[in-house]
């Protein structure tokens, strides 16, 4: 190679492998600093994109995750209610054995009524005022329902992504108001041993209906908390995913750091010995 001052071939290799090195250093130095492989779109623009995808279903996930708490809190609501009135319906119904028996006075039967009236019109209070939301759960409107009425149905979306079936489930919980109907009460009264009769026949039937309500409240209820486990493993995973993609993996970036700045400590001394070179020139012309 011919001995030239104007161009510094050794120098100019030096500095372009030195920036090079300081490069890798600052990225090695970025991403340990920030915990983040990829901090910019040019670090690794596939993986930016697969990551930001998984970050929103995650969000999405965990939001659902809240959703299906929420349908929980409601159906457990409505449960609340009915276990409430089956509660009244056997103190019902223990009045009306009460009454079917001979030893009570006319007057006696009346005054037992009126009790047996004041706990109907609590179970029409109960389905008319339990509400999740200011939302009325229980199916009630104080002046008709009965038996059958079906409440206010709710949908609950349990998932990310709205393009897929199965994300949302419905809860129709019967109406609670289970002892009122257009012509009148079905449940009856005490007043009288026939009447008394009768009121035992139609608590028993209405314990009957409401039974089947708490166990389709219950099943509800054990099908949501799988879904949660379901939803937080998935959550679950997609982070684990994601923090594969992304993640700094300190291990290998603090080596990488060790090996950049060793390199740039050399670079820099090689870099200063290759602008001494051209001074070799000053020997041969002094000779």
């Amino acid at each position: 190679m011919a001995v030239v001052i104007n161009s510094n071939v050794s120098s100019i290799t030096a500095s372009r492998i030195l920036s090079n090195n300081r490069s890798d250093l600052e990225r090695a130095m970025e991403r340990l600093a920030s915990g983040k492989r990829i901090n910019s779109a040019s670090d690794d623009a596939a993986g930016m994109a697969v990551a930001a995808k998984m970050r929103a279903d995650i969000r999405s996930l965990n939001q659902a995750v809240r959703n299906t708490n929420d349908a929980i809190s409601l159906v457990s609501t409505y449960d609340g209610a009915a276990s409430e009135i089956e509660s009244i319906l056997i103190r019902m119904r223990e009045l009306a054995v009460q009454a079917k028996t001979g030893t009570y006075t006319l007057a006696d039967l009346t005054n037992a009524n009126y009790e047996y009236d004041a706990l109907k019109t609590e179970i029409v209070r109960i389905a008319a005022t339990t509400t999740f939301n200011r939302t009325n759960i229980a199916g009630a409107s104080g002046t008709t329902g009965g038996t059958g009425s079906t409440a206010n149905s709710s949908v609950f979306f349990v998932g990310a992504d709205v393009a897929r079936t199965g994300n949302s489930i419905t809860f129709s919980g019967e109406s609670l108001d289970i002892n009122l109907t257009t012509s009148g009460s079905t449940l009856g009264s005490i007043a009288s041993v026939t009447n008394a009769t009768s009121a035992i026949a139609s608590v028993d039937d209405a314990l009957v209906t409401l039974a089947i309500d708490r166990a389709r409240a219950g099943a509800m209820i054990n099908r949501l908390e799988h879904t949660v486990s379901n939803l937080m493993n998935i959550s679950q995973r997609l982070q684990e995913a994601v923090s594969g993609v992304e993640d700094t993996d300190y291990a290998a970036e603090s080596a990488n750091l060790a090996r950049g700045m060793i390199l740039q400590q050399a670079g820099t001394a090689m870099l200063a010995q290759a602008n001494q070179t051209p001074q070799y020139v000053l020997l041969l012309l002094r000779s």
